[in-house]
């Protein structure tokens, strides 16, 4: 008689594909002492059933687990966890890129308070506009034209949950057709890209990001991509900075083609100078995605779409498929701390902040550190992939959690990568207790440099 399984299948709260999710959350689960050793697990239908998966995702799941050596196959008897893995009991959490506590319980009771005492209760008792409140809306086209000196009219404004439903709206709003995109990328649009079932074309990167030579050579082929997704300012995972004139040709190649583009601006806080956005060369050919959940916090889901005047009737089709409206309280909250000069002073917070952390990342890592870091949430330690991989599980198993290199390769065969270390999640104890723990598990496997001749 087999034995029943004592775990419940679940997937990891991380980025990655499913099967890497699935594995991540046995991984977990495994190394905090949730699954014993000796356990079985479930059988690969009962976990495809469990979680709404193919069989085939569970296989490719238990194999790598296999691989890795936390779990062995016993002919008719199902899958056990193997003895000698090390428990953790608390995990250092390096994989999520949020930005760090700034925003206090002070400030968000204050603000809500002042909300109170000015908004009528019957705000929240009807629809809202479903791409924003037109007051929000001018403001935020005030914020990009002060900011960014990017010229856009109120109506263009089309206010999302979060930078990555407007990628996804962005995304689904564009021509159908192949997805030109960075070979290493975030993986939000490597997510969306797939569930739209559009072909991707990973284009050859270099120390500003996408190489022109490598998108011209891709609208020239026989199937050239419709659409063009890129991260110019302190490029995710990379931390790549695009030029300005690196940014005119890219613009430049993208009116020669009609190319849409994509341009994911959540980061240009970050950026020593600010550069214009790739919107300011190409208008009407750029779907420019933005944020302040970076600037303010996680949970308070504030994005825009900036689109061109020819693309907002379609961006707000599938705005409408997708959501009744913008959450109101957040785009309350947004246009009190934009008005009053909050969110300013939030930014200069974070960027200080982030400096900070930094000094304690090169204090411990520097050397293994990819020469285009900048003092962002986000640090690239470039190195082979199987290393890569190699490392993400070493760590897993000395309580410290990275996202896989894989979630970030456009192309799978990718064979040089690296690991991306968020330095947000963690208070100044943990994350030296974290870096400490991986510069043990470092030495010899960075290479301290984007090996950019691999990457084509």
């Amino acid at each position: 008689m087999k034995l029943l399984s004592p775990w419940t299948p679940r997937l990891a709260d991380s980025e990655g594909l499913i099967h890497e999710r699935l594995v991540v959350a046995v991984t977990q689960d495994i190394l905090c002492g949730d699954i014993p050793s000796g356990a079985r697990l479930p059988t690969h239908r009962q976990v495809a059933d469990q979680l709404g998966v193919s069989i085939g995702t569970v296989t490719r799941a238990y194999a790598t687990l296999q691989r890795q050596g936390l779990v062995k196959s016993e002919k008719g008897r199902g899958m056990f966890v193997l003895p000698h893995i090390r428990h953790t009991e608390r995990r250092l959490d390096l994989s999520v890129n949020a930005p760090p506590p700034v925003v206090t319980g002070r400030m968000l009771t204050e603000a809500i308070n002042k909300l109170g005492a000015t908004v009528d209760a019957d705000f929240f008792t009807r629809y809202m506009p479903a791409a924003g409140l037109p007051e929000h809306r001018l403001m935020l086209a005030r914020m990009l034209s002060h900011n960014h000196d990017l010229s856009v009219e109120p109506s263009q404004i089309i206010m999302t949950n979060g930078a990555q439903q407007g990628l996804f709206l962005a995304m689904a709003a564009a021509t159908s057709g192949p997805l030109a995109i960075e070979q290493l990328t975030y993986p939000g649009a490597l997510r969306a890209a797939r569930q739209l079932k559009r072909p991707l074309v990973p284009l050859a990167i270099d120390e500003q990001g996408i190489v022109p030579e490598a998108l011209e050579a891709a609208m020239t082929s026989d199937n050239p991509p419709t659409l063009l997704y890129l991260v110019p300012s302190v490029q995710n995972p990379t931390g790549a900075v695009m030029g300005l004139e690196r940014r005119r040709s890219i613009a430049d190649i993208a009116k020669q083609f009609d190319l849409t583009i994509i341009e994911d601006d959540v980061y240009s806080l970050f950026t020593p100078t600010q550069l214009p956005p790739l919107a300011r060369f190409a208008p009407e050919h750029v779907l420019y995605v933005g944020s302040l959940s970076k600037c303010l916090a996680p949970g308070l889901r504030v994005g825009y779409i900036a689109a061109p005047a020819r693309m907002v009737d379609e961006v707000n089709h599938w705005l409408l498929a997708t959501q009744t409206m913008a959450t109101p309280l957040s785009g309350l909250l947004m246009a009190h701390w934009l008005s009053e000069g909050v969110v300013q002073s939030i930014a200069q917070s974070i960027r200080a902040e982030a400096t900070r952390r930094n000094k304690i990342l090169r204090s411990v890592l520097g050397p293994c550190l990819s020469p285009l870091h900048r003092d962002a949430l986000h640090a690239w330690i470039p190195m082979q992939t199987s290393r890569a991989r190699d490392i993400v599980l070493a760590a897993s198993q000395s309580g410290i959690t990275l996202a896989p290199p894989d979630a970030f390769m456009a192309d799978p065969n990718l064979s040089d990568s690296g690991i991306r270390i968020c330095l947000g999640g963690l208070d100044d104890s943990e994350l030296r207790e974290a870096l400490g723990r991986l510069d043990a598990l470092l030495a010899g496997a960075c290479t301290s440099r984007l090996n950019v001749a691999s990457i084509v």
